[in-house]
């Protein structure tokens, strides 16, 4: 799933937006889902597993692709966590995200200020380009250098075979490094 070094530039935007593709677009969740899904050196936990670091019953209905099973050390790693709610009667077609975050350091000691400007100007771009997506929420009216960026959009694309879904990016660049969270809102409805 994740075709490139994952590092806090374009390759790494890359490999949330195709892990968001097969986990929240390709096809509809079904409970065998995240284990087709598993990507090389990654695990399938429950979500009280990756918060609380034991099961204790209280999130039978989903699975999360950790790199380490521990939410903290995955967000401290700098490594993409893959979230999936299964359907259940309540929540019929289920719930997906990716979320990432990612200190520039890791990966660049220096130059942090050019690519959170890279990364925030293009975002929209490479949303459309990578996941053939056409945005739905009014775009930003200006565009400012600063030193930190942060936006909700809303996003229209295919999925699920021929069906249009909605979903949504949650971002933050600024001077520290790469948040950012992109969350299914599901099949639109006729």
């Amino acid at each position: 799933m994740f075709r490139f070094e994952n590092a806090a530039d374009l390759r790494g935007l890359v490999n949330v937006m195709t892990a968001f593709r097969a986990a929240c677009l390709a096809e509809p969740l079904t409970s065998a889902l995240p284990a087709q899904l598993v990507p090389d050196g990654y695990r399938v936990v429950t979500r009280a597993v990756h918060m609380w670091g034991k099961e204790d019953g209280s999130f039978p209905d989903t699975a999360i692709l950790s790199k380490t099973g521990d939410e903290d050390s995955d967000i401290a790693g700098g490594y993409p966590i893959i979230d999936l709610m299964l359907p259940t009667a309540k929540l019929p077609d289920g719930a997906c995200s990716v979320s990432w975050k990612r200190r520039w350091a890791q990966d660049y000691p220096n130059g942090a200020a050019q690519l959170a400007l890279d990364m925030a100007a293009q975002l929209p771009a490479r949303v459309s380009y990578y996941l053939q997506a056409t945005l739905v929420s009014k775009p930003n009216d200006i565009f400012a250098v600063a030193d930190s960026y942060s936006d909700l959009t809303t996003w229209r694309t295919a999925c699920n075979a021929g069906k249009h879904c909605r979903f949504e990016i949650i971002t933050r660049f600024d001077q520290q490094g790469v948040d950012i969270t992109v969350m299914s809102r599901g099949e639109e409805k006729k």
